[in-house]
């Protein structure tokens, strides 16, 4: 989808921003627990108004949301009466919050810092085939090796065409990403209450969850282990080991 498509929609509001949750999804709580984000720097690409930005700025250490739609980002602010100043350069700064409204594709590591963990539930299904490969080597570019990315997707039929959200499957987060992430497949749950089932009568609605670990970064050709234990949830012994590995992938990554 192209930038007046979620602009448009943040202008219409309502149904076009219903991906919008008014508490903090379950997999956050678990997979982004306190224990986990302490000391870290958190991004949330295309983080719209979600509410999660919240929860992982009183845990991290600082949050940097990234928004094309400004009225999305004051809402947020005007929502949980957050004291901010803007920047020249777009920046809405609140204490441990930034919230960039910029189109994310314009923007370079550098503009972000160092980033610890990606929070994804509602970026990469938003975009189409050909925007989310765009999007893919964008965040990677923004991600250190030993830095990790929980990405929520969903799966479903019928297909509903050119239209967000989109299903992506298992098998397509794999090809995705096993290059460069150790990738946990960490829920699997079927959903027959989501409102999506009804409203465009699925057969099924499934919600993944995928904690992905950076191991490798193919512009530098540095260690390159992503074909060798890319089937590693499907391996108990390599499944044991991931404690052990992600810890290696960042003893490297600090060399």
């Amino acid at each position: 989808m192209q930038a007046d498509f979620w602009l448009e929609s943040w202008d219409v509001g309502g149904t076009k921003t219903s991906f919008h949750r008014n508490d903090i999804h379950p997999y956050a709580i678990t997979y982004a627990s306190p224990e986990f984000l302490k000391g870290k720097r958190v991004l949330v690409p295309l983080c719209g108004k979600d509410n999660v930005l919240m929860w992982l700025r009183e845990h991290a250490d600082h949050v940097i949301g990234i928004e094309l739609a400004e009225k999305a980002i004051e809402q947020f602010l005007q929502i949980h009466n957050l004291p901010y100043h803007k920047t020249a350069d777009q920046r809405y700064e609140a204490d441990r919050l930034t919230l960039i409204n910029r189109d994310i594709f314009d923007l370079q590591a550098a503009d972000l810092g160092h980033i610890d963990f990606v929070y994804d539930r509602a970026a990469l299904v938003a975009l189409p085939e050909d925007m989310r490969e765009q999007y893919r080597h964008k965040i990677d570019e923004f991600m250190p090796i030993g830095s990790q990315c929980l990405v929520v997707t969903l799966e479903f039929l019928p297909y509903l065409g050119n239209m967000p959200p989109f299903s992506i499957t298992p098998e397509e987060m794999d090809c995705y990403y096993r290059n460069n992430y150790f990738i946990d497949h960490v829920e699997q749950l079927e959903q027959p209450e989501h409102r999506m089932v009804s409203k465009f009568g699925l057969s099924f609605l499934k919600e993944h969850a995928f904690m992905l670990t950076k191991v490798s970064d193919r512009s530098s050709q540095s260690w390159n282990l992503g074909d060798q234990y890319r089937n590693k949830t499907a391996n108990p012994f390599l499944s044991s080991c991931r404690t052990v590995l992600n810890k290696a992938a960042l003893l490297f990554s600090q060399k």
